[in-house]
């Protein structure tokens, strides 16, 4: 048998503790070996957590690569941080798992790549809604043509993270880096509609051009973080999208994606429990001429979950998913499905919408 995949994980922050059950799930194939994170005391809590031995721990990313037993990391850090931890992971030889957005600028993500395919080693960007089984299947469904020629797809992310209220559940310490347009490479489109951004072209494809208007100047929001966001995008086959993106409307929380063809629809509905983690992980449902077969076309009742039956997916929780096959991906070789060239056209999009947004004009996102 081969020997499971070690990781070190760097920065033991929030979305840390979603990567952990991924390793949690086959210690045969892979598992966490090392931790590192400029905060001394966080290492050692998630350390403890992830029954991690004390000698594993580390402040120092560039030591931890060097000194530790280990063959890939994971990068959980702040934005503006992954560029320079991504590289020099590569250049130390160790494969990468990196959290989204892959970087704040362009020529970031383009040198990250590149260091990554110079040293080759395996790159994956954590895009986890690649990994919800449903949407695997409405994919392939999808590109099967089962809902004819898509010419819509609309994606909505509302999160009250910002709004000034005493019932909200979400409220970031002031001066949260999440909230800093220099630290996060933007607002609400770079911590959250970058996942339903991917979404939509994992769903319907490339994007060409986007034009787009973002709000900026909230006080709780600096360095030109924009807290909402309008977006329309032009997909090489046609269809047209629109992102609307919030984290200041007095509005519920909502994530959803909207996906119409001239035979079909789907739609990734409201949780029944309505949290941010349950709304990354929706299953979605779809109607069809081939799904309903004899019956009449019902308006109120014709969505039906997609089956996922033929989806072989380790778990239903897809930030389990994508460890997996992130280490499928070191061990055979393979492409992963958000590899660093794939993911690259996302950030295109994110990148195309600030430069629309500032300019007032249409951005062709060949030209980034």
């Amino acid at each position: 048998m081969a020997e499971p995949l070690r990781v070190g994980l760097i920065g033991a922050g929030g979305i840390s503790r979603q990567h952990l059950p991924g390793y949690q799930q086959d210690p045969e194939r892979v598992q966490l070996a090392a931790v590192c994170d400029i905060r001394e005391e966080a290492a050692q809590e998630f350390a403890s957590e992830a029954e991690i031995d004390a000698s594993a721990i580390f402040t120092d990313a560039r030591e931890m690569c060097e000194l530790a037993d280990i063959d890939a990391v994971d990068i959980c850090t702040i934005h503006d941080t992954h560029a320079e931890l991504a590289i020099a992971a590569a250049e130390a030889g160790k494969h990468v798992l990196l959290e989204k957005p892959m970087a704040i600028s362009v020529d970031e993500c383009r040198a990250i790549v590149e260091a990554t395919e110079t040293a080759g080693v395996t790159f994956m960007v954590a895009q986890h809604l690649r990994h919800v089984p449903s949407y695997v299947a409405l994919r392939r469904r999808i590109q099967a043509g089962e809902l004819g020629r898509i010419w819509s797809a609309r994606t909505d992310t509302f999160l009250t993270a910002a709004l000034d209220d005493p019932n909200q559940p979400i409220a970031p310490r002031a001066g949260w880096w999440g909230f800093d347009g220099k630290r996060g490479g933007g607002g609400v489109v770079t911590l959250l509609s970058v996942h339903h951004l991917d979404l939509m072209r994992f769903f319907v494809g490339e994007v060409v051009r986007v034009e787009a208007r973002a709000w900026r100047g909230h006080p709780s929001f600096t360095n030109d973080a924009e807290d909402r966001a309008v977006a329309t995008l032009e997909f090489a086959n046609g269809a047209i999208g629109t992102l609307t993106a919030s984290l200041t409307s007095r509005a519920p929380w909502l994530f959803q994606t909207v996906i119409l063809g001239d035979q079909g629809a789907a739609w990734t509905p409201p949780p029944e429990e309505n949290t941010p983690l349950m709304w990354h992980r929706i299953p979605a449902v779809m109607t069809s001429v081939e799904q309903e077969g004899e019956e009449s076309f019902d308006p109120v009742t014709s969505f039906r979950p997609v089956d996922t039956s033929e989806v072989s997916l380790p778990t239903m929780n897809p930030y389990v998913n994508e460890i997996m096959h992130f280490a499928s991906c070191c061990e055979d070789g393979a492409e992963p499905v958000s590899g660093g060239r794939d993911n690259l056209e996302t950030m295109k999009i994110v990148f195309g919408i600030y430069e629309s947004a500032q300019t007032g004009r249409v951005v062709e996102l060949g030209s980034l």
